[in-house]
């Protein structure tokens, strides 16, 4: 009698033991554990669980009509799942995360901006490590060892101008030609354009590429907020030359008709630090969450993202923009991604010209 209790007991410790490691378990060791499937038992257990959530929320960095047609693609692929998005810059994804995760409010599922914020994040804890089959996939440059970095694609900069505004002959070909007096006052810029600076500092060497940005500043270009923006006020006639254009927004306005050009400049293109793509550290529908991700960087959506003009993240998917065999200076992760701050600082006081 003694014994059959005493065997009650072991299995009832035992099964409440293991209830309470199953419960101690974070999204990402779930997501983990199914990351190691053989491929087809890991896409039935994600797709089996997403059928349960229904949803997946998206804090989206790229701009509205972008993101609603890789949302389509989406659900055309998971019919049974509804993409929720928000659209915001980068900065302002992270701060809004940020303030939502230490309010104790775990509303996103996926997100993805630029990894000169990879630091801050990964300190905010607000994403998981995700080490999803499909990085083998990526271009040299566009993931990491760990799983915090797995990119979609990146930008680079180039000039864009209004052809209307200014005679051919008249376009500037480098960063140099900007500072000349013929262009005070005439240019524009997105007001957080961190990654020109960083490749800037980069190519010259931080003494002189800090003074070509500080004569950049004193050329009194106008800031206003989000790339797409600056685009359209330069197509609309607003201002003759966009400094911080990217591949995609050219590529975008062209195929629109608007009466612009664009041009790499030279000795260098600048290339933005990847774009980095998460799942949430504690997504509110982890299995779709995860489905979303590997969307992102599968060919289907890579191919979406390379026909709006984007520099993707897939090796087996062409750019659409080429730049040639010109030198590309592309901003590092490692060496900004820790000194994002002062970059940022950096940017507000030498072009923007803040505090003075």
């Amino acid at each position: 009698m003694f014994m059959r209790l005493a065997t009650i007991l072991i299995l009832v410790l035992f099964s409440f033991t293991a209830s309470l490691v199953q419960a101690q378990k974070t999204p990402e060791d779930m997501i983990e554990e199914i990351n190691r499937l053989p491929m087809t038992d890991r896409q039935r257990r994600l797709e089996d669980g997403a059928k349960k959530e229904r949803e997946v929320i998206w804090y989206s960095t790229m701009n509205r009509e972008d993101s609603l047609e890789i949302m389509r693609a989406f659900e055309s692929d998971y019919p049974y799942l509804k993409v929720n998005f928000v659209t915001a810059g980068g900065p302002r994804t992270l701060n809004r995360i940020t303030a939502e995760y230490r309010a104790g409010a775990y509303l996103y599922d996926a997100t993805g901006y630029r990894a000169t914020f990879l630091a801050p994040t990964r300190k905010a804890g607000i994403v998981m490590r995700y080490r999803t089959p499909l990085r083998e996939f990526l271009r040299p440059g566009f993931v990491d060892q760990e799983g915090y970095f797995n990119a979609t694609f990146t930008r680079a900069f180039m000039f864009i101008v209004n052809k209307n505004l200014v005679a051919a002959k008249d376009y500037p070909k480098s960063l140099a030609n900007l500072l000349e007096p013929k262009w005070k006052g005439k240019l524009v810029m997105d007001n957080e354009s961190y990654d020109l600076l960083a490749a800037m500092l980069d190519y010259y060497g931080e003494s002189e590429g800090k003074r070509m940005a500080e004569s950049l500043g004193k050329q009194e270009p106008s800031f206003r907020r989000g790339t797409t923006l600056v685009g359209q006020l330069v197509a609309a006639g607003e201002f003759p030359v966009m400094v911080d254009g990217s591949n995609h927004l050219a590529y975008d306005l062209k195929k629109k008709g608007a009466p612009i050009d664009y041009l790499f400049p030279e000795p260098f293109v600048p290339v933005m630090i990847p774009q980095a793509f998460w799942v949430a550290a504690r997504p509110p529908h982890p299995h779709a969450a995860a489905l979303f991700v590997d969307f992102m960087l599968s060919k289907k959506a890579q191919e979406i993202m390379a026909n709006q003009g984007r520099w993707v993240s897939r090796k087996d998917v062409k750019y659409q923009v080429d730049p040639g065999t010109r030198k590309l200076q592309v901003v590092s992760q490692e060496k900004w991604g820790e000194r994002t701050n002062e970059l940022v600082q950096l940017y507000n006081k030498l072009i923007m010209r803040e505090a003075r």
